[in-house]
């Protein structure tokens, strides 16, 4: 029972207080996946937020801000068919470079979606079935996270794979920030580094082993230039991990992908090779010609 996962319920009752129209999103996920998902999301949470439960009541209430702007943004989108124009710079000062708005909304929005949203949790399932098993008879593999968001799959890599080394790329401090809170709260610090700043923009480095860009793409003017970057920066014959979400409005979404192909295209466009592949949606469409975000996720080699 659900019940029995002490932080997922301090979470679910916060979320719940303010936001009851999310209270049925944590049991839908719990009677899909079982315990293994709520083993796995309430260590998460309690390696992460620890015993204080006043920073869980306040990442539930970013959280349910970030899920509500994202269901008002979904119902402009259906109507308009196109994402609120918007440049990169303007996303970024209003998003990424925004302390308030990232440790407030942004950032626990996103790290607790990728347990309580199923496309999202479907993705990371992906990732332990098609990405881990390829990488972990690499030698201390050199892992560059690009676009590091909350920092989950950079922990990810870092857990799973106890001889790697991960370097954590992004624009914004404040996801640098949070990143390197992850990383020493699972008490992995020794073997990470991170870089601020546009990979566009930074010397060669040194090539590694495996690339990982998380639902970036959409952020971006130029989504094609920057696999490019990303392909620059990964070995012959390295191994890469890329998603983006597709018909998905957000405060910082300024690329439309109408259709997994259409990344596809891009990812190819940029000279990697798709091994495999997951097109998940985000939930069932409620009526007939409802247009429902999805993600795309791609296991790419160069």
């Amino acid at each position: 029972m659900i019940e029995n996962y002490r932080h997922i319920n301090i979470l679910k009752e916060s979320v719940c207080s303010k936001f009851p129209y999310f209270m049925g999103g944590f049991d839908r996920q719990y009677e899909k996946f079982g315990d293994d998902w709520a083993s796995a999301f309430n260590r998460e949470l309690e390696i992460f937020f620890g015993s204080d439960d006043g920073r869980i009541e306040s990442a539930a209430l970013g959280y349910g801000a970030f899920c509500l702007d994202s269901m008002k943004l979904q119902v402009e989108f259906n109507k308009t068919l196109e994402y609120r124009n918007k440049t990169y710079a303007e996303a970024s000062s209003e998003v990424y470079q925004n302390r308030d708005y990232m440790f407030g909304l942004y950032l626990p929005g996103i790290l607790i979606s990728h347990y309580l949203w199923e496309h999202h949790y479907v993705q990371l399932k992906f990732y332990e079935k098609e990405v881990i098993p390829q990488i972990e008879d690499i030698d201390n593999p050199l892992i560059y996270d690009v676009g590091v968001g909350t920092g989950f799959y950079t922990k990810e890599y870092l857990r799973r794979v106890e001889s790697s080394q991960v370097v954590g790329f992004d624009m914004s401090p404040h996801s640098l920030e949070h990143t390197e809170m992850m990383v020493k709260r699972w008490d992995f610090s020794e073997r990470y580094q991170s870089r601020l700043g546009d990979i566009l923009e930074r010397d060669q480095t040194e090539l590694c082993d495996v690339i990982n860009s998380i639902e970036v793409l959409e952020h971006l003017e130029n989504p094609v230039e920057f696999l490019h970057g990303l392909n620059k920066m990964l070995r012959p014959g390295g191994l890469g991990f890329i998603s983006a979400a597709i018909n998905a409005p957000n405060a910082d979404h300024i690329y439309l992908y109408r259709n997994a192909d259409a990344v596809a295209e891009q990812i190819q466009t940029a000279e990697f090779t798709i091994l495999s592949q997951t097109v998940d949606q985000a939930y069932e469409p409620r009526k007939s010609g409802d247009i429902v975000p999805t993600n795309a996720a791609f296991v790419v080699t160069k």
